[in-house]
């Protein structure tokens, strides 16, 4: 193959899934970085983007990689524009480093991501999101803007830079949780939020998940409005609720008791120690090897759910840890070899309390049993033309993603 610029060989640490890439370039520019993937496309190279490889790991395994496309020189805040709440980052660009230069202000990013260095890009092209997700949504909630390179070599813009300029906004929404199989996301720009005053967070344990149920239950039935409210089982904390208020002190401190008094036995946790629980939960299931599954079900689902993953934690499958939304989305990590894990997630996927079940990070054998993104869903043909519309030479992404 001929080499695009700013390349080198690639090597045993660029490797996905065992699979050392021809050929790695770093893009200084957006127009590098498209010029690069029309070049990709004539010469019909399978093509992996890159940010910080955070989440490189997620997806098919590939049966070849030419090229893998770094945006770690597009790392740079655009704008800021403080008094509209927006700002506009490119793609290369580390989320903590972004809202660490947005806290200066008083402002923030409010989504989370398990993994500090993560970039902007990456976190639009997997949709990552956290606890917060209870009450500002997914990083695609928050797109108002983005500017793409096209696999033919385009740069195209859709939406804008203020919150209600809505301008082509659906395809900013397309391209986040597409895992880089459509176009490579160069910028983004966000509607943000102010950083709340005060926060406290109420953890309550449980014996069984039947006490559980009513109290999240009645919590949800409330006209309560918290920050984040999610659910979280291990082995050495048990069943757990974790309720977040973030606001004024004077709101956050009257909703915590009202929290409290539906959250029986609950603790209030504040400062420094909130902040390290929030972190412990956030990065929980990836702790130590294993399988990590995302689940989604539907609310009402829960105990079935909750019975899941108890019946899991009982089987030979090595230690089980849940962290997930009381609204509907977790991850579930499996320990054990990858024979027991494949037979769990075929499991899980039998299990009509649940929806999605999505393998994120497993051993080449359990991807190599089971797929990772699972059974297609009744929109797999309209996903394969949108494919078709915007990659025709299908590059992008090795046959890694869902399309």
């Amino acid at each position: 193959m001929s080499e695009p610029a700013q390349g080198r060989p690639g090597t045993d640490a660029d490797a996905i899934d065992g699979v050392v890439p021809a050929w790695v370039t770093e893009p200084g520019t957006a127009e590098e970085l498209a010029r690069t993937l029309a070049h990709a496309s004539r010469a019909r190279l399978p093509t992996v983007l890159r940010g910080n490889g955070t989440k490189l790991g997620w997806g098919r395994v590939p049966e070849s990689v030419d090229l893998v496309v770094a945006t770690s020189r597009l790392d740079g805040l655009v704008a800021h524009r403080h008094g509209d709440l927006t700002a506009t980052v490119q793609a290369g660009m580390r989320l903590d480093a972004l809202n660490d230069a947005l806290a200066a202000h008083g402002q923030c990013l409010p989504v989370e991501s398990a993994f500090p260095e993560t970039t902007v890009g990456g976190l639009l092209a997997t949709n990552e999101s956290g606890p917060l997700r209870h009450r500002f949504g997914t990083p695609r909630d928050l797109l108002i803007g983005v500017r793409l390179a096209m696999a033919d070599g385009r740069l195209v813009k859709a939406g804008g830079t203020v919150v209600k300029n809505v301008a082509g906004y659906d395809l900013g929404k397309l391209v986040t949780g597409s895992f880089g199989t459509l176009a490579a996301i160069v910028e983004a720009s966000f509607k943000l939020l102010p950083l709340p005053r005060a926060s406290t967070t109420l953890v309550a344990s449980y014996a069984d998940a039947q006490a559980l149920v009513r109290d999240v239950r009645a919590v949800a039935d409330s006209q309560l409005e918290l920050t984040a409210f999610d659910v979280s089982v291990s082995d050495a904390d048990g069943l757990r609720v974790l309720a977040r208020l973030a606001s004024s002190p004077a709101a956050t401190d009257a909703q915590a008791g009202a929290v409290g008094r539906l959250l029986r036995g609950a603790v209030g946790v504040t400062g420094e120690a909130e902040c390290d629980l929030w972190t412990a939960h956030v990065r929980a299931a990836w702790t130590g090897d294993g399988t990590v599954v995302r689940l989604s079900w539907l609310p009402s689902a829960l105990p079935d759910v909750l019975a899941q993953v108890e019946a899991l934690r009982g089987a030979p499958c090595g230690p089980v840890t849940m962290a997930g939304r009381l609204t509907g989305a977790g991850l579930l990590h499996l320990g054990g070899d990858p024979g027991d894990a494949a037979r769990a997630v075929a499991g899980l996927r039998a299990n009509g309390a649940l929806g999605h079940v999505v393998v994120l990070r497993a051993a080449r054998p359990v991807k190599d049993a089971v797929d990772v993104w699972g059974p297609e869903p009744s929109s797999a043909g309209a996903a394969r033309a949108l494919k078709r519309m915007f990659d025709p030479a299908g590059i992008l992404n090795a046959g890694r993603g869902p399309v």
